[in-house]
């Protein structure tokens, strides 16, 4: 996509600065945005969410259900010097992911922005971030696997507007998201994820 097209979609072009070129593709992307407006929301059918996690907790191997076990909470009794050594190493751990992960509503301090969550099974993966039009085509937003169940997940703040994404595994591996509603050939050999983000109504 074009930059000054994604620029338009963004709200940072009006219709008269766009290239005359670029205005019936600017028109199908509009119409797309409607009809998924339009829409409205689409649930998940019930039970799914359960259904889904009993799945890939059957697959997954003894040693990462151990180590689920291990990150779910259980009532101790510990000392309150052992205690007091607990927070400091808590408190230190949070300081360290705060400065590791990027603001979630980076490039996106003036203006709405909506909350989106990234889905990806990629199991055996040591790493998977997020890189799309929106940050530059640059992996520096992360997703985490805390139970190392192989689903990584991660909520970005992202700005109204269409937008072009992959997930990148392991800093190398470009991968489309298999989940996505719509897809666009990146001039690469492969496709882009597309993501319509509408603008979030307000009550009046």
């Amino acid at each position: 996509m074009r930059a000054e097209l994604q620029a338009y979609l963004d709200g940072e072009l009006e219709w008269h600065e766009l290239p005359a070129e670029l205005h019936e593709e600017a028109r199908r992307w509009e119409r797309l945005a409607v009809e998924i407006r339009d829409a409205g929301p689409v649930g998940a059918p019930a039970g799914l969410d359960s259904a889904v996690r009993a799945a890939v907790a059957r697959r997954r191997p003894a040693w990462q259900r151990a180590l689920g076990w291990t990150v779910r909470p259980h009532s101790v009794r510990i000392s309150p010097l052992a205690g007091l050594a607990a927070a400091a190493a808590v408190a230190f751990l949070l300081l360290w992911a705060r400065r590791a992960t990027p603001p979630e509503d980076a490039g996106a301090l003036d203006g709405p922005t909506v909350y989106v969550q990234f889905v990806l099974e990629a199991p055996g993966a040591s790493s998977v971030a997020v890189a799309g039009d929106f940050n530059g085509w640059s992996p520096q937003w992360p997703l985490g696997d805390p139970d190392g169940d192989g689903v990584w997940t991660g909520r970005i703040a992202l700005k109204p507007g269409v937008h072009e994404y992959m997930f990148v595994i392991d800093g190398s591996e470009w991968r489309t998201d298999p989940n996505a509603d719509r897809y666009v050939d990146d001039g690469f050999g492969q496709r882009n994820a597309v993501l319509v983000i509408t603008e979030p109504r307000t009550s009046s």
